[in-house]
């Protein structure tokens, strides 16, 4: 029986990788990939694209400044962390990622949000802290399964604090904001 059981362990794939060039080496086993501050100034397109069963993709603590304008590769993602980069907008492209849960945008420099962000219907969590973001587009209505929006230490007066809040239907997600700015 302990024969059995070490054959097992032999045996499990590795899904969690945190090397680009190991995960190369397998690339139908890679379900989440970490990549943290490894300087990355580009999106690794051609990379990703090896990895048809990716589900989380965390690229923290880089320098990347903007996504491809086609992720439709990218179909399976479910979880997308980009905390800690050089994005100053949200492209359309981002509407491509149909199954994505979880969006992670926090402490970047973006101040344009793109509309077909309110494609990604399976949304619940969206981290925009921490960015230069005034408005966000009438379309994040249709995240019906967003359930935490978190837009704190982002400098917004009540107008725009009230007009964020009246996209959403009630009751909808919750929604952490600093206190609002005397500015403009």
């Amino acid at each position: 029986m302990l024969l059995a059981i070490c054959a097992i362990a032999q045996d499990e794939v590795v899904t969690k990788f945190k090397s680009l060039e190991e995960a190369l080496e397998h690339p139908n086993d890679v379900i989440e990939l970490t990549l943290k501050r490894e300087r990355i100034r580009e999106w690794p397109d051609a990379e990703l694209r090896q990895f048809p069963n990716l589900k989380k993709l965390d690229l923290t603590s880089n320098k990347i400044d903007s996504l491809p304008s086609d992720l439709t590769y990218l179909q399976g993602l479910e979880s997308l962390t980009l905390t800690n980069n050089r994005l100053d907008s949200l492209q359309s492209s981002i509407g491509d990622l149909k199954s994505l849960r979880v969006l992670n945008l926090g402490n970047n420099e973006i101040y344009h949000v793109t509309p077909r962000l309110g494609e990604l219907t399976e949304l619940r969590v969206l981290e925009l802290w921490s960015n230069n973001i005034y408005y966000l587009p009438i379309e994040l209505n249709n995240l019906k399964n967003l359930r935490d929006l978190d837009l704190r230490n982002i400098q917004l007066n009540d107008e725009h604090q009230d007009a964020i809040k009246a996209i959403f239907d009630e009751p909808g997600p919750s929604i952490k904001m600093s206190m609002s700015c005397n500015c403009n």
